[in-house]
């Protein structure tokens, strides 16, 4: 109850804030969520650097608070109620409070989880350990299993649960109201066209389900989803739609410099991405300017060289913080197995481009990267071609809709330079699919529609923007009706999902509510500075990857290949989790460290292991390892954790916890 009474309180803050504001700055209310929560974000991390995020969060409620007393005290009470009722009028302020209240109240009676892997090995991971340690997970050795994550997810999560308290569905519903605030951005209209405002509210509400490859009777992850594909996506279309309300007042415009960073840390493609919003955002300066081509060409330099250095800034900050309190040769800027530096990836994957010094597997990425844009379904009418087409035609009747001269000259440039950017992130993916990927994940081109998805969806809400702003007439508010109405049957046609955000998804967290519990069982006894090796014979990782999640405490990786004998670690490898296994069963098992007692024991002393935790054991371990245990071991025990003594122990593993379930 706690962290919904406090997402609701945040919320609460905001609408003051922006009613405020929008009387005070004459500014439209429906621009202020996005630069508001970005600016809270990005306050945020300022403290989280200082390792003080409780008191980022502290000055950020106290500020909103006195934007509050201000409105009071300048307006009178009458002119704060005036002042609120005249935001509340907005649409897109309306539906933001709105959907946003509505999420957080969902949530809470849902109760949403986590589903994805990706989720539990870092996305999900970082923000939990954000929230439960009130520090930056880099920062703390401990954490460093989430180190390669960026913090602008986590920043939003712990602006709306601070305490320490740690609720999954608050994550997700902060997660949300950010992409709601997004989509707010591109309703910024006069009054009298509200109805507007309320189609591309419910347009840009859908992309995420329009632009994608669904999969008959899946859960629909888009809004129930930690990771930073959809934060990254809608702050992208954000910003823009953010400078395209407020490119006309100079003061007003850098706050579009808010979201821009808040963008460039949440993921390390949004370097790029926010390169690219700097450089969209010159070419529509450059465009719409009235004058001579070089006296509109300095100021378009100096405002997208401004934000550019805004994106520079973000990203070199929180790589040069990562590699101060993280010195390992983990945390160095590198892609792939072979170690290079970003700009040997650059320079070689050019050459190959341009066919100097090709070899195959280049060229059948090349030839499979060329052949997915046609064939790889990446939104709800097809592939790539399609979705860039769709665009196209949004952004066409944008520019029929707008007046000639440089509102015309603007939506044409923009569109133009999405096309550019859309193919040189194209280049950029491809040449990543050669350096970063093994042979078989890059010839499958694997998460193809997940790497590109953001970017157009990004492209369709700032033409709906466009679209908006362009149509003031009879027929431009008939084809920005047409293509929301598009979107909608497209999506009710074919991209309902069996189950989305608005329904429980019960059925998905029986694994996931089990090794919860036998966790909450094991966390009594642990602390987070123990190292604990966990076995769970038979799985796939996804036991071992909820474990990793939920215990409090470093889940040592374990090996692969062959430990059989003392001292002879050559036919080992690392790997995260394990199986045991006997010589003679390398084919029962996926995944699989040929192991003896003597060799377990000497692993357990060489990774300085406090805990063994056996979640599912089997006729191996009960056979050949049960001396080594505290009351022998049976192949249907329940999870139980074990207290390692030392090599040098008669019975170097003594029972420190045991979990009973029903769920094997």
């Amino acid at each position: 109850m706690l962290q919904l009474v406090w997402g609701l309180f945040v919320l609460l803050l905001l609408a003051g804030a922006c009613a405020v504001l929008a009387s005070g700055g004459k500014i439209h209310a429906a621009l202020l969520p996005l630069p508001l929560l970005a600016g809270s974000a990005v306050l945020l991390y300022g403290f989280g650097i200082v390792g003080a995020l409780r008191a980022g969060v502290a000055l950020v409620i106290l500020l909103l608070a006195a934007v509050w007393v201000v409105g009071l005290v300048k307006l009178r009470p009458a002119g704060f109620a005036k002042a609120c009722r005249e935001a509340l009028s907005t649409p897109g302020l309306v539906l933001f409070l709105g959907g946003a209240a509505f999420f957080w109240v969902l949530f809470f009676v849902q109760q949403p989880m986590f589903t994805q892997w990706d989720e539990f090995t870092a996305w999900g991971l970082a923000p939990k350990m954000v929230v439960e340690r009130g520090a930056f997970y880099v920062a703390d050795p401990v954490n460093l299993k989430a180190s390669f994550t960026y913090p602008a997810t986590s920043l939003v999560t712990f602006l709306f649960q601070p305490f320490g308290v740690w609720s999954e569905w608050a994550c997700l519903a902060a997660l949300d109201t950010l992409a709601l605030a997004c989509v707010a951005a591109a309703t910024a209209l006069p009054r009298d066209r509200w109805y507007s405002g309320v189609l591309v509210f419910a347009a840009g509400v859908l992309l995420p389900y329009f632009f994608r490859d669904p999969t008959p009777g899946a859960y629909a992850t888009q809004y129930v989803n930690a990771m930073a594909d959809l934060p990254m996506a809608m702050l992208f279309g954000g910003t823009l739609c953010l400078y395209l309300g407020t490119r006309r007042r100079r003061g007003i415009f850098w706050l579009t410099a808010l979201p821009l960073a808040l963008l460039t840390l949440t993921k390390d493609i949004c370097f790029a991405y926010g390169l690219i919003a700097a450089f969209l955002i010159g070419l529509d300066w450059l465009a719409r300017a009235e004058g001579p081509f070089r006296k509109r060409l300095v100021p378009a330099l100096l405002h997208a060289g401004g934000l550019a250095v805004v994106v520079v800034a973000a990203f070199l900050s929180w790589s040069r913080y990562t590699a101060a309190v993280t010195p390992t040769a983990d945390t160095a800027a590198s892609v792939g197995s072979a170690g290079l530096s970003y700009g040997a990836v650059l320079t070689g994957g050019i050459r190959q481009l341009l066919g100097i010094g090709r070899d195959d597997k280049f060229a059948q990425i090349m030839a499979a990267m060329g052949d997915a844009f046609f064939t790889r379904r990446i939104c709800l009418l097809g592939g790539g071609a399609l979705a860039v087409l769709a665009i196209t035609l949004v952004a066409a009747a944008a520019w029929l809709a707008a007046e000639k001269g440089p509102a015309r000259r603007g939506i044409l440039v923009m569109h133009l330079g999405f096309a550019f950017c859309f193919a040189a992130l194209y280049a950029f993916h491809l040449i990543l699919y050669y350096y970063n990927f093994s042979d078989v994940e890059g010839l499958a081109l694997k998460d193809y529609d997940r790497y590109l998805t953001p970017y157009y969806q990004a492209w369709m809400l700032t033409m709906l923007c466009q679209l908006a702003t362009a149509a003031r007439g009879k027929l431009g508010r008939t084809a920005l009706g047409g293509a929301a109405a598009v979107i909608v049957a497209v999506f009710c046609w074919r991209g309902v999902p069996a189950a989305g955000f608005w329904t429980g998804a019960d059925s998905l967290y029986t694994l996931r509510a089990d090794v919860e519990q036998r966790a909450e069982t094991m966390n009594t006894v642990l602390n987070w500075g123990d190292r604990v090796l966990v076995l769970s014979q038979g799985d796939d990782a996804t036991r071992w990857y909820y474990y990793r999640y939920e215990l409090t405490a470093q889940v040592v990786n374990g090996f692969g290949g062959f430990y059989g004998r003392l001292g002879e670690t050559e036919d080992r490898w690392d790997s995260d989790f394990m199986n045991l296994v006997e010589s003679e069963n390398w084919t029962l098992y996926d995944y699989k460290a040929v192991c003896v007692p003597d060799t377990l024991v000497a692993y357990m002393a060489e990774k300085d292991c406090d805990y063994l935790l056996i979640d599912r054991a089997d006729d191996y371990l009960q056979r050949e390892f049960s001396p080594l245990f505290e009351g022998g071991l049976t192949n249907d025990m329940p999870a139980t954790l074990y207290h390692f003594e030392g090599e040098d122990a008669e019975v170097p593993f003594t029972v420190a916890a045991v979990a009973e379930s029903e769920v094997q």
